[in-house]
Formats: C-alpha cells, structure tokens, sequence
C-alpha cells in the first residue's frame, strides 16, 4: 500500500514510497501527471520502503507531514509499520505530523487488526480522530475515518 511522505519547502516536494515491485507503476503515474505537479511548483519521486527495515536510506532523511492510506490490512504488518513510524519521528530537527486515513469495513478481522493497531499506536503517539463535520465536505465519508498522529 502506497503512502506518502510530504516535505514542503517552499512548494509541495514529495516522495511517495512503496515495495519495490510497485515502483515502476508509481514512477510511471508521476511521470504522466510531471506537467500537473511542476505546474504548481511541485515536485515528486518515488522510494522503495520495506516497513520495518530500519536500514532504509530513506529513514535518514526528515519530513514535514506523512500521509497514510489504508495501511491497516494484516497483522504481520502491524508492527513493522508501527516501528517505520517511529523511525520517521526519530529525527533530529524536524518531527512530523502524520494524518492516516482508515477505511472501515465490517469483517471481524479489518476490525480486530484495526483494534490492535490502534492501541499499538497510542502506546508512542498521541493520535487525534478528526471529526468529519471538521473535513473537507466533498472527500469525507462516515465509513473513512481520519486521524492526526503526533510523537508523544
């Protein structure tokens, strides 16, 4: 599952990072879309990250926002992404903001593996569920929760 690490300087610059086997395809749709983001004074790369490998080059490097999409969908992922997460607000000088965004379905799985990331996630940060009232009204759902993570 695609998520996507933000570093603003002066305009958007992202790096939108996934498993190796899926960067062909995400380099592909930045590159169709290069016009559209340069456009706008933005700029984006595509990076390999493997949760939980702590030996990433791209765990070096520090982020303003990082935006997740769905990241919760089995259990052996859960603690991997947990510590990528920690490692990204290990930093030195900058320690982002990360807004995760959760689909809720109704298997009795999607809702257990959401329980126990959840509590694995409020034991190191401080996680803010924003309201949907509070979202933008064309891209908010009652079934899509939105939260705000920050280091503890």
């Amino acid at each position: 599952m695609t998520y996507f690490l933000v570093k603003l300087i002066l305009s958007a610059q992202v790096t939108l990072t996934d498993l190796p086997e899926a960067l062909p395809l995400l380099r592909l749709n930045i590159n169709e879309n290069k016009s559209k983001i340069s456009s706008m004074g933005g700029y984006a790369i595509a990076e390999s990250l493997v949760w939980g490998d702590s030996t990433s080059q791209i765990l070096k490097e520090e982020f303003d926002i990082i935006v997740l999409a769905d990241c919760v969908y089995y259990e052996e992922a859960l603690d991997p992404l947990v510590q990528t997460l920690q490692c990204f607000t290990n930093t030195i000088t900058k320690k982002p903001t990360m807004y995760l965004t959760q689909e809720m379905r109704d298997s009795e799985v999607q809702k257990r593996l959401w329980t126990k990331f959840f509590e694995k996630l409020n034991e190191i940060f401080n996680v803010e569920q924003i309201p949907e009232e509070e979202q933008h009204k064309n891209y908010r759902s009652p079934d899509i929760l939105l939260f705000k993570i920050t280091k503890k």
